[in-house]
């Protein structure tokens, strides 16, 4: 058991508007915990949510298969984008374009999230819904069946993705970086790819250039915020 599982019930709005019936989703679905989450935070904004996917969508300029969701308040906007890795490639593994596009666009908030930390993606929809310019969201969602992995290791799988540096938990609020995840002890990169079949075949050189490519993104954030920084939550990188 991991150990969110006593507290988010607890602590999170019991109200749900997200309804599997109306959703096609596979067992152990990163997106449909996603959305679950995003509905308990968005409230009214999202009742009774579906997950659609409009396929090679185009946003900032890029091409993507990702699901996207779009909430408006007056002339504020919030995109959240369900990041499933439909590509389905080493290198969309360990690079995200969109956050930093959205930020030189000029988004008021921009941040990163992952249904692994329920509370730092709840605090994140509410954040972005209260932006008084428009606000991006970036979530990753691991998908057991194109991933190639156990439904029962979703979870698991999105905290090895942070925890490797893969997928960094950050936000940027009025051009402000701010870490809200802090590993202190990185897990290797290795551990996590290997967690999924997908990447069975990569080759030694292929993950080391994956390893290099984590390195740089990494660096960049923390170049970001390197000033000013604020940790809100830590984790020694060992949650299994």
């Amino acid at each position: 058991m991991d150990k969110f599982s006593l507290y988010v019930p607890n602590f999170l709005p019991r109200e749900e508007f997200f309804d599997p019936k109306h959703n096609q989703t596979c067992i152990g679905c990163g997106v449909s915990l996603a959305v679950r989450l995003v509905g308990k935070a968005a409230e009214g904004l999202l009742h009774k949510a579906v997950c659609e996917r409009q396929s090679a969508a185009e946003l900032f300029g890029v091409t993507s298969d990702a699901a996207f969701l779009k909430l408006k308040q007056g002339k504020q906007t919030t995109i959240i984008c369900l990041d499933d890795e439909p590509e389905n490639s080493l290198d969309s593994a360990v690079k995200k374009t969109l956050p930093g596009i959205a930020v030189a666009e000029g988004f008021q908030y921009v941040a990163t999230a992952c249904p692994s930390y329920p509370f730092d993606l709840f605090e994140k929809v509410q954040r972005a819904l209260e932006s008084q310019g428009n606000a991006y969201l970036h979530i990753l969602c691991p998908c057991p069946s194109a991933w190639q992995y156990k439904t029962e290791d979703t979870v698991k799988v999105g905290f090895w993705a942070v925890e490797s540096l893969a997928f960094p938990l950050y936000e940027v609020a009025a051009g402000f970086y701010n870490m809200t995840v802090k590993t202190l002890k990185p897990r290797p990169l290795s551990e996590y790819l290997s967690a999924q079949a997908r990447f069975a075949k990569a080759t030694e050189k292929q993950l080391a250039a994956a390893g290099k490519q984590v390195e740089k993104e990494y660096g960049k954030l923390l170049e970001n915020i390197q000033s000013g920084i604020a940790y809100t939550y830590e984790t020694t990188g060992a949650v299994y």
